[in-house]
């Protein structure tokens, strides 16, 4: 695990992975962001995570040019984070994140058709995939363990409000940063 501020965006960012036992392949776990430092030591310690140290290794340096591409992204420059992710070499286990057919449908649809500076609604989805489940929909969202390289920030409500963003609907800084990261990407 690694994290990095960003101070444009008034963030921390936590990057979970894994090496397999022959260090041959990094499995990308999670995302997460947090709005304070003390929230992201507190989930840390909670958590019992290890934070990776600096190395030349070939893995560190991967991880470093994951952070590198998410930093590109928070700059504004037009980026497909997954395609890039998976170009490293990186296990993003999507099937195993989402183990339904339901669940995997909604995230393949996303991946794969709601591209930088496009947003869709929960309804569209929906449509796509032949279901009116849109809270089911959203609720795969809300589980989301790699927001961005998977794009659960661009869909919003069909009446054009925002919605949630990582499980938080109410005015919150969460709310806020899908706001921030839509106008990255020159949604407004």
């Amino acid at each position: 695990m690694i994290y990095f501020e960003d101070k444009k965006l008034k963030l921390f960012v936590l990057i979970s992975f894994n090496l397999s036992k022959n260090q041959a392949t990094i499995s990308l776990n999670s995302i997460n962001f947090f709005n304070s430092e003390k929230d992201l030591l507190t989930h840390i310690e909670k958590n019992k995570l290890i934070i990776a140290k600096k190395s030349n290794s070939v893995e560190f340096e991967t991880i470093q040019k994951v952070i590198e591409l998410i930093k590109t992204y928070f700059s504004g420059e037009k980026i497909n984070l997954y395609e890039e992710i998976q170009e490293l070499g990186i296990d993003l286990s999507i099937d195993k994140k989402f183990p339904s057919r339901f669940s995997k449908e909604i995230i393949h649809y996303l991946v794969e058709n709601v591209n930088y500076g496009e947003f869709t609604t929960y309804s569209d989805i929906g449509n796509a995939i032949n279901t009116k489940a849109y809270r089911a929909i959203g609720n795969v969202m809300k589980k989301n363990p790699l927001p961005l390289i998977i794009p659960c920030h661009r869909v919003i409500r069909k009446n054009g409000t925002l919605g949630g963003f990582m499980g938080e609907a109410n005015d919150s800084w969460q709310k806020n940063l899908k706001l921030n990261l839509l106008k990255i990407e020159g949604i407004k």
